[in-house]
């Protein structure tokens, strides 16, 4: 499971998770892609072991070069680590022990401070990410200019290099055909809608990344306060949806719902595509509360769980992997 979503997360009726991000680079340093291989990627990753392993903290340090490809996909599934990094030849992870908090080096930028919390958290997010920014300050100097900011591999971090992530189950919105209507209207107030897995990525059973556009030319005190007001507006309106779909059309919810539980109940076999289907008309069933066979963290991690990596042992078959998804779910739900 993922060790960071916990039970009793705020508004996990619609909210998986909030993440905060901080990209920043060394200064006088040349950005990752341009010092692979050379001794200045070992400075870079040395600073932040130097920062974060030992002194008290029991994190530990993941090297991509040492993990296999389904290690690796694993640490992506679980949203604690980014394609670019495990394909990055010097990339490494510092990890906490519940995953919550991790340091990319030598991604796209030396460093990406992550914070993950489950629900609707983009505050204490942010704190944390601020608290690491500091603790690494200790020990790295930042590639910063008086006018942009903060320096970035990509110009589209330059300034605060803060990205808050809110992931949200927008099953009501999608039903009611009226997700990408009110997605689109998002850049009007400095904010895209992604995949489950950030930019590149598509939709996954109505799951949705929100996340700030805007870096340069606003502190980050404002980034977040923005957060708070654009994603709760949408919190709110997905939940009014909802209501007024389950009462204008409650036989046809209900039936959804209750076919949806009944198949991930008793399956023999589940592709990870259909078991995320159902496992979202089922949290919007809990929220509905049509069923209550479980939370709605357990609904997320039970996503999480049983994405292909997570699934995949040495010489198993996709056929193999499909029974596992299926035994996974009917235990947890029975």
């Amino acid at each position: 499971m993922a060790r960071w979503l916990k039970e009793n997360s705020a508004d996990s009726d619609v909210v998986v998770s909030t993440r905060a991000r901080l990209a920043r680079n060394r200064a006088a340093t040349p950005f990752p892609h341009k010092i692979a291989g050379t001794p200045q990627a070992a400075l870079v990753r040395q600073a932040a072991v130097d920062t974060f392993i030992g002194n008290g903290r029991d994190f530990q340090l993941m090297e991509m070069k040492n993990l296999s490809e389904v290690e690796k996909n694993r640490l992506v599934e679980q949203h604690v680590a980014s394609k670019e990094l495990c394909a990055s030849e010097d990339g490494a992870l510092v990890l906490s022990p519940d995953e919550s908090i991790s340091i990319m080096i030598m991604e796209e930028d030396h460093y990406r401070l992550q914070y993950l919390k489950g629900g609707f958290q983009p505050e204490e997010a942010y704190q944390v990410c601020k608290e690491m920014e500091h603790l690494l300050a200790k020990n790295v100097d930042y590639a910063f200019n008086n006018k942009l900011g903060y320096l970035t591999a990509c110009p589209t971090n330059v300034g605060t290099g803060l990205r808050i992530s809110v992931m949200l189950h927008l099953k009501g919105m999608a039903l009611a055909g009226t997700v990408d209507q009110i997605l689109n209207s998002l850049g009007q107030f400095g904010l895209t809608a992604r995949g489950i897995y950030g930019e590149g990525s598509s939709p996954t059973a109505d799951f949705y990344q929100i996340s700030n556009q805007i870096t340069l030319g606003i502190r980050e005190e404002d980034v977040v306060k923005n957060i708070r007001q654009v994603v709760g507006r949408l919190i709110h309106q997905e939940r009014e949806i909802r209501k007024l779909l389950y009462k204008n059309n409650q036989l046809e919810i209900e039936d959804r719902v209750l076919r949806a539980y009944g198949t991930l109940k008793h399956a023999k076999k589940l592709s990870s595509e259909e078991a995320c289907q159902h496992l979202s008309t089922l949290a919007l069933g809990i929220s509905l509360g049509i069923i209550n066979p479980c939370s709605q963290e357990t609904i997320y991690n039970l996503i999480m769980d049983t994405m292909p990596a997570m699934l995949t042992a040495e010489n198993q078959s996709v056929a193999q992997r499909d029974l596992a998804r299926a035994e996974l779910i009917r235990n947890t739900l029975n």
